[in-house]
């Protein structure tokens, strides 16, 4: 009887000794999310914007009045066939694109035959031009890399901009 209430005991202070490292787990856990978000709130604190951010007017000045394009009340989104998150939000992209209720519009960046298979792809949802960075609609919108994303109000100003689609509001339900 002895052996067994021994056994028992032994199992308890072990049982204990888990519960108070698991403890400890936790509170690092923690401590290092923290960490993290801070650190991320430090880096898109000095990171300058992909884009045009939220209030800023977007002037259409300089596309082509033959192929004009109306971005009032629209989500816009750039990409780029050789970039890596570029592949991970044309997705999200579309998906946000199926609730939006307005235009959609995407540009994808590079040559033609590099983006045939992204036109197609968001081709589905959105209203695609073709242009090189530097091209008229990555200047109005004052993009300097991939991915970018945005909504632009009625009146050509945008409300919400970002690389993530997580910078954008949910868009509501149809």
């Amino acid at each position: 009887m002895s052996v067994l209430t021994a056994a028992v005991v032994v199992v308890g202070i072990l049982c204990v000794l888990d519960l108070l490292l698991s403890f400890g787990i936790i509170r690092r856990l923690r401590a290092q999310n923290e960490a993290l978000r801070d650190l991320r709130e430090k880096q898109a604190a000095t990171e300058p914007d992909i884009m045009a951010p939220a209030g800023s007017a977007i002037s259409l000045s300089d596309v082509d009045a033959a192929d004009p394009v109306d971005v009032s009340g629209a989500l816009v989104g750039f990409f780029s066939p050789n970039c890596e998150p570029c592949k991970e939000r044309v997705p999200q992209f579309i998906e946000y694109a199926t609730g939006h209720r307005g235009k959609v519009i995407a540009i994808a960046a590079g040559d033609p035959d590099e983006v045939a298979d992204m036109v197609v792809r968001l081709g589905e949802v959105a209203e695609v031009v073709v242009e090189e960075m530097g091209g008229p609609l990555h200047t109005a919108f004052g993009t300097t890399g991939y991915p970018a994303v945005c909504l632009v109000d009625g009146d050509s100003t945008v409300v919400a901009s970002g690389w993530e689609m997580s910078a954008l509001p949910v868009p509501a339900s149809r």
